[in-house]
This record gives C-alpha cells, sequence and structure tokens, in this order.
C-alpha cells in the first residue's frame, strides 16, 4: 500500500473509532500530547500518520491496534501471543 493510501486508510479508521467512542479530537490530541488541529490533519490523512511514535498514540487514544488502524485486520485488539 503506498503512504497516501495508508495515511487515508488511518485517517479514515481514526475517525470512525472516535466517532464509535463518542470523544471529541480535542480529547484526542490531548491523550496524544500534540496540538489542537494536529488530529484534524491526522484524520485528513493531510500529515504524515504513518509513524510509529504516532501510530502509537493513535492507537493508545482510541483503544484499538495499530494494525486496524492500519487497515490490516478487522479487530481492534491484537491477536493475542500464543
Amino acid at each position: 500500500m503506498k503512504d497516501k493510501e495508508l495515511r487515508r486508510v488511518i485517517g479514515i479508521r481514526a475517525k470512525q473509532r472516535r466517532m464509535e467512542l463518542a470523544v471529541n479530537q480535542p480529547y484526542v490530541d490531548e491523550k496524544m500530547g500534540v496540538t489542537a488541529s494536529t488530529i484534524q490533519r491526522h484524520e485528513a490523512g493531510t500529515i504524515d500518520n504513518t509513524k510509529k511514535l504516532v501510530l502509537d498514540g493513535l492507537a493508545d487514544a482510541l483503544h484499538v491496534s495499530i494494525e486496524w488502524l492500519k487497515g490490516e485486520t478487522e479487530e481492534y485488539e491484537p491477536s493475542p501471543a500464543t
């Protein structure tokens, strides 16, 4: 998947999950420790949201796995280790 497409997928999924949790963008910004407009730019796919640090923050704030954000799975949580 190309970077532009991956940014779009992450943005769509981040917004979808934020809406499911009924939290606003400033809440996620605060959880991630970033400025007020940052989550909006991540959701729009206009900022590089593919970096591990960003993915970790988004996944933590939205209670999902990084794999789900990237569109690699439909499961919110990572699979348990066996």
